[in-house]
């Protein structure tokens, strides 16, 4: 990684609040050492940008941005994957009012969740009100996560800034996250070990932690969650206990700039302040940062939060999400809503199999299928892609004293591009032979959502 040229900091976006709110004046954050680069990079122009800028009449899905990829992911008894879960109350009524915290009750209006989501048809967690982006998650099954992201690497080996607007509050057992991982260790559904969900952090990972307003900025690489953190720093305590005076606290129609300078050796995530300065925070590394792109994915976490009294806050909002950095690694992805369900409340025979079907507009240069599986042991998974020979498919965390996944991990897995056809295509898994690492009480068979093929943009390459 080449030697750090900060990149600006940028004069402060006008934060802008939904419903009318009071737009906060423009910042100036203070001296920043730039190296004389403008705003936006070389070429005064972020490598990616999104501005969600659409004012629909009620919450809409419609005028998501299809440069992102959606995922929700819920923890599930194997008996039934595709439930009705129970409905929750997300920010911004009917008619894309609020919230504003002079009215009573907040207004809200009602979200239905499933595990059928994707960038084509995404899931009633995300939508757009009032020029920015939502995203919700209620008590629906113990423990969720949300996940979007750009379809687009953020490049930062020569340096580099990401930057964001979202809501500061804090709420009981609901928070949010922004992790950079390289694309080719993607798991949408990651929480730290120690949580109710059976996905964890992969090898190589930069964390952005916003639980309970505490800012934590940690780095791992090397092994997986709860080894290979490497470098950490924390807030003394919550944001609104450091700022007590800051209206954000408790409306969340106004949003703070979010933003994070990455050097070979240093990270300081800077967030806006009321009074128009800059509350950074500083992560020194004794090592250069173990990857120099990856895919920036913005989460929510919502962990049995009316447990304490948390009935009306699961939603986050979010505007202006942009980097720089060279324009690399952008893909489009053609996806299925169909869930293949080879699984029960008990044993499924081996041999058994069910398909699913992609439709794709064109072929091209490194193929990729990705998804999640429910239930995969070792060797048990098995994928035929056209009629095609059968693979074995694994998570792509596996723990290494571990052969079997029990809940919903995410896989990976690279095609030739002689294996995929122009229109449909066939994904067929069968359950495959039972690995003897597992044990006894553990039923075979297993389920795959959230399937996707992944293909290099046109014009772009990797």
């Amino acid at each position: 990684m080449a030697s750090l040229r900060w990149l600006p900091a940028l004069l402060a976006s006008i934060l802008i609040g939904c419903d009318g709110a009071p737009a906060e004046p423009a910042v100036d954050p203070g001296p920043v050492d730039d190296g004389g680069v403008p705003p936006g990079g070389p070429n005064g122009r972020w490598a990616f940008e999104a501005t969600f800028d659409a004012d629909p009449a009620a919450p809409s899905q419609a005028v998501l941005p299809r440069v992102f990829d959606y995922s929700v992911t819920h923890r599930t008894h194997p008996r039934d994957h595709a439930p009705v879960f129970s409905s929750y109350p997300a920010d911004h009524g009917t008619d894309c009012a609020g919230p504003s915290p002079e009215l009573s009750p907040v207004p809200q209006h009602v979200v239905t969740t499933s595990h059928r989501t994707s960038g084509r048809r995404p899931d009633e967690s995300f939508f757009i009100c009032r020029d920015h982006l939502m995203s919700s998650m209620g008590d629906v099954e113990g423990y969720s996560v949300t996940a979007f992201w750009p379809r687009q690497e953020f490049d930062f080996a020569d340096g580099g800034v990401l930057e964001f607007e979202v809501n500061p509050t804090a709420a009981a057992r609901s928070w949010w996250e922004v992790v950079i991982l390289p694309r080719e260790q993607l798991t949408v559904a990651a929480a730290r070990s120690w949580l109710p969900i059976d996905e964890t952090y992969p090898r190589d990972r930069i964390l952005m932690d916003f639980n309970g307003g505490v800012r934590r900025l940690e780095v791992g690489t090397g092994a997986i969650d709860p080894d290979g953190w490497i470098a950490g720093a924390s807030d003394w305590g919550p944001w609104a206990t450091r700022h007590p005076d800051d209206p954000a606290n408790t409306d969340r129609r106004i949003r703070r700039t979010m933003r994070l300078h990455l050097g070979e050796r240093q990270l300081i995530w800077a967030i806006e302040t009321a009074s128009g300065g800059l509350d950074s925070l500083t992560l020194d590394l004794s090592e250069r940062l173990p990857f120099e792109r990856g895919l920036v994915l913005f989460k929510t976490h919502a962990y049995t939060p009316r447990k304490d009294g948390n009935v009306d806050r699961y939603t986050f909002h979010w505007d202006d999400i942009r980097f720089t950095g060279p324009v690399v690694g952008r893909y489009d992805a053609f996806e299925t809503e169909e869930l293949v369900v080879l699984q029960a409340n008990g044993s499924r025979a081996i041999g058994e199999s069910a398909s699913a079907t992609i439709a794709v507009p064109r072929t091209g240069p490194d193929p990729v299928i990705f998804g999640q599986l429910h239930n995969a042991m070792r060797g048990q998974v098995l994928l035929s892609v056209n009629g095609g020979p059968e693979r074995p498919v694994a998570p792509l965390a596996w723990e290494e004293e571990s052969c079997h996944s029990p809940g919903w991990s995410s896989f990976r897995v690279r095609l030739q591009p002689s294996e995929l056809s122009t229109g449909d295509n066939e994904l067929r898994f069968t359950i495959g032979p039972r690995p003897d690492c597992v044990a006894d009480w553990v039923w075979d068979g297993f389920s795959v959502k959230g399937l996707e093929i992944q293909l290099s943009a046109v014009g772009s390459g990797f």
